[in-house]
């Protein structure tokens, strides 16, 4: 940037709707950028080069506070400049004073050191990608010591920016920042620390009204289920359970909101939510006025705990109908007809039972019996409060989702809520899923509307260096996988030292190999060419080819074992009966050395680094000579393009 401009600007009205360090400037700013960028007092801006992206220093005139920002818009109507919430504050201004802009070039910021105001920070879930997502989204530049408020879904969490690199005020746009959370010290922090629980250990603790207290379970064998049991001692608390971290009562995925005591969550080991994910995140959520005392102990199991219900224990009454045997009218038991009567006096004198929902009750307790009016719950008059305010009370979401059930408002925010957070498969940053797609594919493929909208763009393929939408590139490569795998072999030289290309001829050689064995004379019977055949065995077995780099088993050089006439007839008449009998059968023929090396290198490649046989001989040839003889780029090659012989699809 080769010119400078400072102009002092009026401050707008404060509106909480700009978020990050972006303004709103009049529009003869950008005329004026314009005009200075193409150094000409004229309107002729077609030469004017404006820095990407623009930034200024921001200051107040008055208390010289300075920061950074960019632009968002060019569109300010009464000539005033708008401003963050936050800047307002940062720089001691008030609506209408003066705020003085100058364009500064900033370097790319390469590291920034957050630390965060307090210890909510822990409950997001991925730093990386929730910094990454939102700078890109809402930021241009970052200045040591300010705030920066960052917001997922309807919770916000405030950083204060202790460090940066290389420069104390840095521009954050394409560039690659490593982010560091500084970790708080003290009790603050000691107090959010979660707690790792062990399968069969029990943890006591206490928790305050509306207040969380957070454990984790590792190292789980999926093959079995959970059981997970809160056993309070004082107060009440609720038990909230999810695969991700922090769960809330309004965001989970298993709990139990029960007034009793004794309140479990069982997780089947045939879960998809238990059994996608590795750990397990456990939530003790305080609703009792006071100090809510708790223990909370997880064991392996298959089936729920049994849960008591004293009203209805008589329902698998082994004496149903047996002889001998009455039902009392009163309670509904099974008693000996001996005594039914004496029974029946007592059970009518001190027993009632519900008309709605057959519970039998000691007379007296029908005061405190409840039944919901909206649902089926019964249970203790204590209890209907809690009911109402978990069941029955309306709950609305961010998204402006509307229920009536906690639970239910847990299973929206996890599953179809636009405001959802999810790190997208595609730019891998940390968004909003957005509304269901209405695309078939889409839906089939478990696209959220962002990666719906983002898996839309192309890339270009390596292999064929054709344009593929992002989220069609799995199916694309699964097509060049199968490509490869129908591969037809190449059609080596029947020559095992050999490693070019089959020619159309009687012995199906190489024209290399075939070479010594070519005659121009008629020979129908091929007798003259099987004659030729063994002569050369004949010479190899006896003689040798005389090359120092011959590493033919069937010649006396390379094998280092020259035989005599008679012994050399003995071993060439089984290769020879081959020759006549199969075109296919290996030929063992001496080579150059060229040629010896390259078979050699692909014998290596066969035998493979982990397995035999990966790989077939003949890709395993065709890899060495696509690469020159170069054994890491052959492997290299045969990775890509050659098909896999333990391939499964």
């Amino acid at each position: 940037m080769s010119f400078s401009y400072i102009r002092t600007l009026l401050s707008g009205s404060v509106t909480s709707t700009l978020e990050g360090d972006k303004l709103i400037l009049p529009s003869f700013v950008l005329e004026e950028l314009l005009r200075a960028a193409s150094n000409s007092s004229h309107y002729d801006f077609s030469e004017a080069q404006l820095p990407y992206p623009i930034t200024f220093q921001i200051s107040n005139p008055r208390t010289q506070l300075i920061t950074h920002g960019g632009v968002l818009e060019f569109n300010a109507k009464d000539d005033r400049v708008y401003l963050p919430e936050w800047m307002y504050n940062s720089l001691s201004l008030n609506e209408g004073a003066e705020v003085t802009l100058k364009l500064k070039n900033l370097p790319k910021g390469t590291w920034v050191k957050f630390r965060p105001m307090n210890a909510e920070y822990k409950k997001i879930k991925d730093y990386r990608a929730a910094f990454e997502g939102y700078l890109r989204s809402h930021y241009t530049t970052l200045t040591t010591g300010e705030i920066l408020t960052l917001k997922q879904a309807n919770s916000s969490y405030q950083f204060v920016v202790d460090s940066l690199k290389p420069a104390n005020a840095v521009q954050v746009v394409d560039t690659d920042l490593e982010v560091e959370i500084s970790p708080l010290s003290g009790e603050e922090a000691s107090l959010n620390i979660d707690e790792d629980i062990h399968i069969g250990q029990t943890i006591k603790g206490v928790v305050q009204k509306n207040d969380y207290v957070y454990c984790n379970l590792t190292n789980i064998d999926k093959s079995h289920g959970l059981n997970i049991l809160l056993n309070v001692k004082e107060g009440d608390a609720d038990l909230v359970v999810s695969n991700v971290q922090y769960p809330k009562v309004d965001d989970h995925i298993w709990s139990n909101f029960s007034s009793e005591p004794k309140k479990s969550v069982f997780i089947a080991s045939t879960n998809f939510e238990y059994a996608t994910k590795d750990d397990i995140h456990i939530g003790v959520h305080g609703y009792g006025d006071s100090l809510n005392s708790y223990e909370l102990t997880i064991t392996y199991s298959d089936q729920l705990l049994a849960k008591s219900e004293p009203s209805l224990e008589f329902i698998n009454d082994v004496n149903v109908n047996a002889p001998g045997y009455a039902q009392c009218n009163n309670c509904g038991k099974w008693i000996p007809e001996r005594t039914i009567t004496l029974h029946s006096n007592f059970c009518e004198r001190n027993n009632i039972k519900c008309n709605l929902c057959g519970r039998i009750m000691k007379k007296g307790e029908e005061t405190n019996h409840w039944h919901c009016s909206k649902c089926d719950e019964v249970g203790d008059i204590s209890e209907g409060a809690k009911h109402d305010v978990i069941f029955h009370t309306e709950r609305k979401c961010s998204c402006g989702f509307v229920t009536e059930s906690l639970p239910n408002l847990a299973l929206h925010r996890r599953t179809s809520c636009p405001d959802r957070l999810v790190i997208c498969r595609f730019c891998s940053n940390l968004v909003k899923q957005g509304e269901p797609s209405t695309n078939q594919h889409d839906i089939l493929e478990g696209l959220a509307s962002h990666e719906s909208y983002c898996g839309g763009r192309t890339i270009t393929c390596i292999k064929c260096k054709k344009a593929v939408i992002l989220k069609n590139v799995a199916a694309h490569m699964k097509m060049h996988e199968v490509e490869k795998q129908n591969q037809r072999l190449p059609s080596l030289c029947r020559n095992v030292n050999c490693v070019r290309i089959a020619a159309d001829n009687s012995l199906r050689l190489c024209t290399v190999c075939f070479g010594p064995f070519w005659s121009p004379t008629a020979d129908p019977t091929k007798k003259m060419l099987y004659t030729r055949v063994a002569r050369k065995y004949h010479q190899q077995l006896t003689v040798g080819c005389k090359n120092s780099w011959c590493k033919n088993e069937y010649c006396a050089t390379g094998n280092s074992n020259p035989k005599d006439a008679t012994a050399a007839a003995t071993t060439l008449i089984p290769l020879l009966q081959q020759v006549q009998s199969s075109i296919t059968a290996p030929m063992y023929l001496c080579v150059d050395e060229s040629t010896t090396k390259k078979r050699l290198l692909a014998n290596l490649l066969y035998k493979g680094e982990n397995r035999e046989g990966e790989f077939s001989i003949e890709f395993c040839v065709k890899g060495i000579e696509v690469a020159n003889g170069d054994l890491i780029e052959a492997r290299e090659w045969l990775m890509s393009n050659a098909p896999n012989n333990f391939y499964k699809n």
